[in-house]
């Protein structure tokens, strides 16, 4: 609905996200969500907690806002060459595909080259549930990303929370005081 209304809501839209973002505020409804909790299929037993996924809904106009500063802080980056080369992660036109053709030729130059070769693989499934909101934006202003986006994702992640659906079970409200969301732009960046 929002793309193809765009043109009619670009011009309300807009200056309210200017004001977010120069002031630091944030409409505090967007930062309210709900994480629904599904069953995982195929699994023998769900009277444990990795045989569920929760998904959290966030609000969609937050979304917008976010997806917008993701790609300015993309651009930056890229711009100040922020981020090392090889770096392929929430990078835009950097895949999968493009970090495994890397390795791969790192792999056979080091092979041509009478080396032995090793490599290390990290699971980060639990980095972004677990970030820590006051480094995060410790490390942005290290890094030199714009101090308005640093302070608009100190702003962000402050605050937050949610409840919890399930079976038709509705949870009272719950403080989110670390992490990033899965489904936010910005949780890549």
């Amino acid at each position: 609905m929002l793309t193809k209304n765009a043109n009619l809501i670009v011009n309300r839209m807009l200056p309210i996200y200017k004001a977010m973002l120069e002031r630091s505020m944030m409409y505090k409804p967007w930062k309210e969500f709900v994480t629904v909790v599904l069953r995982k299929p195929g699994k023998p037993r769900y009277d444990t907690p990795k045989a569920y996924r929760p998904i959290a809904l966030l609000n969609t106009m937050w979304k917008v806002i976010t997806a917008i500063i993701a790609n300015h802080i993309s651009y930056v980056t890229k711009k100040h060459q922020l981020l090392p080369a090889n770096h392929f992660g929430g990078r835009p036109g950097c895949t999968t595909t493009d970090a495994m053709h890397l390795l791969t030729n790192k792999i056979k130059a080091a092979w041509r080259a009478g080396k032995v070769t090793s490599v290390l693989f990290l699971d980060i499934e639990g980095a972004f549930p677990n970030t820590n909101p006051e480094k995060l934006v410790h490390n942005l202003r290290k890094r030199r990303v714009p101090s308005k986006y640093a302070k608009f994702v100190q702003v962000m992640l402050r605050e937050r929370i949610t409840t919890l659906r399930f079976d038709g079970y509705v949870s009272d409200c719950i403080l989110i005081d670390n992490g990033i969301g899965q489904g936010d732009p910005l949780s890549m960046v």
